[in-house]
């Protein structure tokens, strides 16, 4: 299972509380919202982003598990 992180656009102000919190995981990008990194080390990374969206002031950031080996073709797994 993957933790992924995703930034409603059109909830997300940009107040980068997110990034101030872990700007390993988040940054704002030129529009002043949020976009979410990629960290390989997944367990450290599912409770941190658990924590960060539930401090999301408007509620931007959703965090879900996700089985993604079944889109990736068997060779590249």
């Amino acid at each position: 299972m993957t933790t992924i992180a995703r930034i409603d656009r059109t909830l997300c102000l940009g107040m980068g509380l997110c990034e101030a919190m872990a700007d390993d995981l988040f940054v704002l990008d030129d529009d002043g919202i949020a976009v979410a990194q990629e960290d390989r080390d997944q367990d450290r990374r599912r409770d941190r982003l658990r924590d960060i969206a539930a401090c999301c002031p408007t509620g931007a950031i959703t965090v879900t598990e996700e089985d993604i080996s079944a889109a990736v073709p068997e060779d590249e797994r």
